[in-house]
């Protein structure tokens, strides 16, 4: 549920901060079920660290000259070549050069916190995704900060916000710096945040994507540092974390990560999700093989309980669907028992020009992004039922995409189109949605992607459009790193090298493939496509299982959420009825607000109303 928990009174509101603090560490324990944390207690600042499952992890570390202290929640790593495990070093680094040189040499998934003894200030640095979430809450006089959302929304009476209440049931995301509480905030990425006496001082930005400079690397200048790049990464983080796991499935993202911890010489292993005969498990089965490497396919057939599914709230805050995020966590509670961190090739998609096909025929070229258009295709793509918001709360989701889009992007009008869909992706789409799978897991134990290192996503983010089109620049850095491993078949069955002369019979596959995308697509718009997918199969199944048990049946039957005024009641009555039967077909919708509810009914028990 939490692995820091702030709380910064003005001076005259002490005692309301001493209350608010005791309050949140009563939650932590009762919610979180957590081991006593480190707890540190002045005039000005009350602050507490949590371990995470595993026992490791958000330290809080004070210097004896000077009674600063710091708490770093998530895997960072500093370009001195140290990381994770050395706060007392960090903290002594802050101390040194302050909190805005400190933000920018650091790299990872992070948010750091010191406190400031002689300024009586707070400061806290953010990664420059956002990817580790953290959260604060205010009252007259006091600021109170956590990576739970859960937990602030615990504090004193809540209310539910009807816009990230309506992206997390429509779409499974909240976005920009909302959550589903109207009182809690997220902070921005790449932030530096200075606090004083419950109110923020100021912020500045230390990492901004229009300080790069992009389409100025190309070809083997681009190949050569996002190799080295890469390989440095994956040193640091072995040196940090000896005994990892690395996640390897059919596509590129993770096989380039691989590539380097081979060509590092790392001592590393490997695993896949998935059935025993999908593309995932086949493929990367072979490359482990191959390469010697130790290999484990995670595969669980035993349907989920409520209760199994209602253990993921303190990892998500109920910010991610529960019954999906309970499979990724049995995945992750087995691979903890034996490893010390997870590796995942996350960001390693944007060196490919994710989403850039809607782009054509312009991409590159310095012109406003289509805001319409990429949040009807890319974050408004689900059939949903949105007759249970309220007429005067309910959000044309288009409309509220392509505005999200559009103020994202304020200032970037000039740049290249690619460079605006490319900061729209990392600041919407991975901020929050990858952003909120990693926080959760890292409630667990340590993840990370050396794809978002500051020094290996600049390169991506640099190298020109024509070479990140189509693939070519992974391909070429697949190719130049471990030729070898560059051979092995993708996931639709064509090899991951460049197209040449000599190797253009090698991708005979590629016709039958878009083919078959061609006659799908055709299919559906007549009418004519094929039978449920095996995934609507098992959502169809998991929800009617999932109404069997009597806990659902009363959580739904007392719903909180009837009581916001966003909702209507009688149209939510009547979803809830009709999930009920095997002709529902928003098995998705009906999981998120199964999570929204519990976790809402959770806060509404839990909160005890301050006395303001």
């Amino acid at each position: 549920m939490s692995n820091f928990f702030v709380v910064l009174p003005a001076l005259s509101h002490l005692q309301l901060g001493k209350t608010i603090f005791q309050n949140g560490l009563d939650h932590s324990l009762n919610i979180r079920k957590a081991q006593p944390p480190k707890v540190l207690e002045s005039e000005w600042v009350s602050v507490a660290s949590f371990a995470r499952d595993n026992k490791t992890g958000t330290p809080l570390v004070v210097d004896a000259q000077t009674g600063s202290w710091l708490v770093a929640c998530g895997t960072w790593f500093h370009q001195d070549d140290y990381g994770s495990g050395q706060e007392q070093r960090l903290l002594k680094r802050y101390l040194h050069v302050g909190a805005n040189q400190l933000g920018q040499e650091l790299e990872g998934f992070f948010v750091i916190i010191v406190g400031n003894s002689e300024s009586k200030e707070v400061w806290i640095i953010t990664d420059i995704i956002g990817s580790c979430h953290a959260f604060v809450r205010s009252w007259k006089g006091v600021l109170a900060l956590s990576n739970s959302s859960l937990l602030l929304g615990c504090l004193d009476q809540v209310t539910l916000d009807p816009v990230g209440c309506q992206e997390f049931i429509n779409t499974g995301v909240v976005y920009e710096d909302r959550t589903i509480y109207h009182e809690v905030k997220k902070l921005e990425p790449g932030q530096v945040y200075c606090l004083r006496e419950g109110m923020k001082k100021t912020q500045t930005s230390y990492w901004n994507i229009t300080d790069l400079s992009p389409n100025s690397l190309d070809n083997k200048v681009a190949v050569d540092r996002l190799v080295d790049s890469l390989v440095s990464a994956t040193k640091r983080i072995t040196q940090v974390y000896p005994n990892l796991v690395c996640d390897l499935t059919s596509g590129y993202d993770s096989r380039a990560v691989v590539a380097a911890f081979l060509n590092s010489q790392s001592s590393f292993s490997t695993t896949v999700s998935g059935e025993v005969n999908s593309p995932d498990v086949v493929i990367s089965s072979s490359i482990a093989k191959a390469f010697g490497i130790s290999h484990l396919h995670m595969a669980f057939d035993a349907p989920l309980s409520f209760q199994q599914v209602k253990e993921s709230l303190r990892y998500t805050d109920g910010e991610y669907d529960l019954i999906e995020y309970s499979r990724i966590l049995r995945v992750h509670q087995t691979l903890s028992q034996s490893y010390d961190l997870s590796v995942n090739g996350s960001f390693g998609e944007v060196a490919r020009g994710y989403w850039w096909e809607l782009l054509y025929p312009s991409a590159g070229k310095s012109v406003p992004l289509d805001a319409q258009q990429i949040a009807r295709k890319r974050y408004v793509t689900q059939m949903v039922d949105e007759s249970f918001f309220s007429q005067d709360h309910r959000l044309n989701l288009v409309s509220h995409f392509a505005h999200m889009i559009q103020h994202t992007n304020a200032g970037l009008e000039g740049c290249p189109n690619t460079l605006q869909m490319d900061h729209a992706y990392l600041r919407l789409r991975m901020q929050r949605w990858q952003g909120k799978i990693a926080s959760s897991t890292n409630q667990l134990w340590p993840c990370v992607s050396p794809c978002m290192f500051r020094s290996v996503l600049e390169v991506m983010l640099q190298t020109s459009t024509n070479f990140r089109r189509r693939g070519l620049f992974v391909r070429q850095m697949l190719e130049t790193i471990l030729p070898q491993l560059a051979e092995f078949p993708l996931e639709h069955g064509w090899p991951a090298v460049p197209v040449r002369w000599n190797t253009v019979h090698k991708f005979w596959p590629v016709p039958m493939y878009f083919g078959k995308k061609v006659i799908d697509k055709l299919a559906s718009k007549s009418g004519l496509a094929r039978g449920a997918s095996s995934t609507a199969v098992s959502e169809l199944s998991m929800r009617l299982r999932m109404w069997k048990e009597e806990e659902v049946q009363d959580l739904f039957a007392s719903s909180t959420l009837m009581e916001e005024g966003f909702i209507e009641s009688r149209a939510l009555s009547r979803f809830l009825e009709q999930s009920r039967t095997t002709e529902f077909c928003f098995d998705e919708q009906w999981s998120r607000l199964l999570s929204l509810e519990y976790a809402f009914s959770t806060v509404k028990q839990a909160m005890k109303p301050l006395p303001l």
